[in-house]
């Protein structure tokens, strides 16, 4: 008997863009993608306004991500029961509910909107993350992984490692991926050759010396 997909490997093999998304009511009109891309190019807040901007006083939930000199994002949380839901936002970062529950922070883009800048995440970048409260957590980049789908249009298609050509399973890759503890990992879709499914890209960060640790960055 064919094991059905669960909604956790399903969020893997489906696209993460603007345009074919996991499920019909995430769909973004082309016209949409456009004009949000062109929300996305204004100077970026100083660390300190950004804190403020996010901040709603809960020290446990993660409100922002911000990238000095390419995006300062909100970050929102999945709905209970919606493992799958992606935000149109095109300001804002999704938290993946199902990496927390293996203790890594998941954090989903369409590559249409504020998942375009990943790729432009290098090995050495400062990564904040800023919590309800105002205290932040510091990682640095290390590395980018990308993968190509075998069957694209599969929910339970294998994957080409990109720089080594190894084949992984779905729940393999995921494992890979968001079974490393206290990693950050930023995940949107790779378009190739017309399709929006090619392939995955996953930007992984670790924490940063003392980003171990929470510390705090005033916001006066």
């Amino acid at each position: 008997m064919t094991s059905k997909p669960t909604p956790l490997l399903r969020l893997l093999f489906s696209s993460i863009t603007g345009l074919t998304v996991l499920v019909v009511s995430l769909a973004v009109p082309t016209a949409r993608v456009h004009s949000a891309a062109a929300s996305l190019a204004p100077a970026l807040p100083g660390l300190k306004v950004f804190i403020r901007q996010v901040m709603n006083g809960d020290p446990e939930q993660l409100r922002g991500i911000y990238a000095r000199d390419l995006f300062a994002s909100v970050v929102l949380q999945q709905p209970a029961g919606y493992p799958s839901f992606i935000s149109r936002d095109s300001g804002a970062l999704t938290q993946f509910g199902n990496a927390s529950d293996l203790g890594s922070t998941g954090l989903l883009a369409h590559n249409s909107l504020a998942g375009r800048y990943f790729s432009q995440l290098r090995a050495g970048q400062i990564i904040y993350l800023v919590y309800g409260d105002g205290h932040l957590q510091t990682f640095v980049v290390t590395q980018a992984l990308r993968y190509r789908a075998l069957q694209p249009k599969s929910e339970q298609s294998d994957f080409e490692d990109l720089s080594s050509g190894a084949h992984l399973g779905a729940s393999g890759l995921f494992l890979s991926i968001y079974g490393r503890r206290g990693t950050l990992v930023f995940q949107t879709c790779i378009e190739a050759d017309g399709n929006p499914n090619w392939g995955r890209l996953f930007i992984i960060a670790v924490p940063s010396g003392s980003g171990a640790q929470h510390r705090y960055l005033s916001a006066a």
